[in-house]
Parts: C-alpha cells; sequence; structure tokens
C-alpha cells in the first residue's frame, strides 16, 4: 500500500486495529502498527492521538518533540512517547523506522517506569536493539500476512516488549545479558548465513548450549522456536530476492538454505499461500 502521508516512501505498510471492550477493558492492545521509510516531509504534530507510541529507528534519524524538549533519535534508537500530551516528530532525512501505537492496561505506569527509571527520558538506546527490532518486524509481518492473532496474544505481545524494555533489553531473557548477548549472536549469524546449513544443533553450539537449552533459551527470546525463526527469516529474504532480481527460482532456493527447490516451493506455499512464481507475478 501507498501512504498518502507526505514524506512517507514507497515499501511503507501500516496496519489500524479496533479494539473490542474486553480488550479495552482488560487488556494492552495495538491502535496502529507500521514500518516506515520517509524522506524531508515526513512530519506528524498531535494534540492527544490518546495512546502511547513506540518506535525504533532502523536507519537514519528522527527528530522528537515531547514534554516541551527536544530529542534527536538516531540509527538504532528507540522513543516511547506519551501521545496523551502534545507531541511532534519529523524524519531528519531519509529515515526507516518500525512503530506502534498501543494502549490499555498499565500503558501509563509501565510508560512512567521506562521513561523515568529505566532510561531517564523518552529517547533512548536499548541494549540489544535487535532483540526489539525482531519482535516489532515479527507483529507487524503478522498483519502484513493476515495471519491470525487473538487480542490477548496481541496484549502479550506489547507486555513482552515493554517488559524487554523495562530490563533494558534483558527481560525476554530470565538469565540476564549473558544469554542476551547469545541470542543476539545467534540472530545475527542467522541473518549472514542464510544460505548454510542452520540446524538447531549448529546454532546450539554456536550460543554454547546444549540443543534442549538453546531451544528453550531461544524461545523465550523470539517467542517461537529456532526452526521456525529460521523459516520465517529465510521466507523473508526469499520474498525480497523474488521481488529485487531476476534469478531462477532455484537459485533464489539455493541462496536462502533449501538444497531441493521443490522443498523450497513446498515450504514457500505452505507459508504463504502463493508459489514462488506466483508471488514474483504478483503485486505488491
Amino acid at each position: 500500500m501507498l501512504c498518502q502521508q507526505k514524506g512517507v516512501l514507497s515499501g511503507s505498510d501500516f496496519y489500524f486495529f479496533t479494539p473490542s471492550q474486553t480488550a479495552r477493558n482488560l487488556l494492552f492492545y495495538f491502535t496502529s502498527v507500521g514500518h516506515f521509510f520517509c524522506d524531508f516531509g515526513y512530519r506528524v504534530a498531535r494534540e492527544n492521538y490518546g495512546n502511547y507510541l513506540l518506535l525504533l529507528v532502523k536507519k537514519g534519524r528522527l527528530s522528537v518533540e515531547t514534554g516541551g524538549k527536544k530529542y534527536t533519535v538516531r540509527e538504532k534508537e528507540a522513543a516511547l512517547i506519551d501521545c496523551h500530551l502534545p507531541h511532534v516528530y519529523e524524519a531528519v532525512g531519509f529515515a526507516e523506522f518500525l512503530w506502534i501505537h498501543f494502549e490499555g492496561a498499565d500503558s501509563k505506569r509501565l510508560y512512567l517506569e521506562i521513561t523515568e527509571k529505566v532510561f531517564d527520558g523518552p529517547v533512548f538506546r536499548p541494549e540489544h536493539p535487535i532483540i526489539i527490532e525482531e519482535k516489532l518486524k515479527n507483529i507487524i509481518s503478522v498483519r502484513r500476512y493476515e495471519q491470525f492473532c487473538s487480542e490477548y496474544e496481541d496484549s502479550l505481545q506489547i507486555y513482552g516488549l515493554l517488559m524487554s524494555l523495562c530490563g533494558n533489553g534483558m527481560a525476554a531473557l530470565p538469565n540476564g545479558a549473558q544469554d542476551e548477548g547469545r541470542m543476539g549472536q545467534v540472530i545475527r549469524y542467522i541473518g549472514e548465513h542464510l544460505s548454510k546449513d542452520l540446524s538447531v544443533g549448529v546454532l546450539a553450539d554456536l550460543a554454547g548450549l546444549s540443543e534442549s537449552h538453546f531451544t528453550r533459551k531461544f524461545r523465550q527470546a523470539m517467542s517461537s522456536s529456532p526452526k521456525e525463526y529460521l523459516i520465517r527469516r529465510r521466507m523473508n529474504e526469499a520474498k525480497y530476492l523474488l521481488k529485487t532480481t531476476d534469478f531462477p527460482v532455484k537459485e533464489i532456493a539455493a541462496r536462502v538454505g533449501y538444497r531441493s527447490e521443490s522443498h523450497f516451493t513446498n515450504t514457500f506455499t505452505a507459508q504463504n499461500g502463493l508459489s514462488p512464481k506466483r508471488f514474483r507475478e504478483f503485486p505488491i
């Protein structure tokens, strides 16, 4: 979809939510989520939007004004903004960022905990931004591909994100910085070696853990098993290659770690409801 708002570039996407009364009464809930690519001209100024905004800058910079102060949000930094109060944010040149607007449950108290006690302000650098980025990507991806997700699951995802921030990126893993560092290393390794054999055993060895211990820690961090996560990463890369190159499907399969074109095609179709060929032809 192409957003009509000034400064929002092609490739951006966003999704809206209308919560049930149950969610309003009991849960955290999304009001909108998105992944934006922006340039000069993108600017948002509001008096009261009635929710909270969490954003993470992947590339470039954003300028944020809230609470009467101005901040710059740089690459791998995040901002948590109380949108009940007057606020402004805008692109400083090119910027790519992921964002969620949310409300409900103990949003206000957690907002104050994070911005006043953990980070001493609404703009901060999470200790492990890759974990926060992956969680945001997963939230947006579920909506992009219209996968079923109940409002209870939504609430847990928001809570998990906020808890990660409350622990400065370590709450996702109960054993602290050592385990967090291991998972971050594994995630980076996966992204850089998608064409290689990435069995659970290989990844567990990289983390220095037994397969069962590694699988448990990985699921705590990423809300999915290593196998499920690896399939998603490979599918995401395959989609990108299908849309941006003329590589044959067989070559794309090899580039994302499938030795058999038929296995890749079957997996891709099962995951996306379209064959690789049809996906390549299908308009974005």
